[in-house]
């Protein structure tokens, strides 16, 4: 059965401390692949980014915020990528 993908819009902004590697963290974030979740830049600043992307459906796709802290979350963990995340699934 085939896995249902829910696209999204998300919003990065730099998190206090981590300024300088913020551009980095941008070009890591779009640089490898991701099965979890790919991401296309659509816009960003020295300390702001737009992103479209896609994630396979779940429990972390139910709300925009359960999305934000699974991505988030995951960022961390895989990349030590330090993000503030805004989240909007399209539905």
């Amino acid at each position: 059965m085939p896995t249902a993908f829910i696209p999204f819009t998300m919003h990065a902004t730099v998190q206090e401390g981590h300024k300088r590697s913020f551009r980095t963290d941008i070009e890591r974030l779009t640089a490898g692949h991701r099965g979890w979740a790919p991401l296309d830049v659509v816009k960003s600043t020295n300390t702001k980014a737009f992103f479209r992307g896609a994630i396979p459906q779940s429990e972390h796709t139910v709300t925009d915020a359960s999305l934000a802290r699974y991505l988030e979350d995951r960022l961390v963990a895989d990349n030590d990528i330090h993000l503030d995340l805004s989240v909007t699934i399209e539905r």
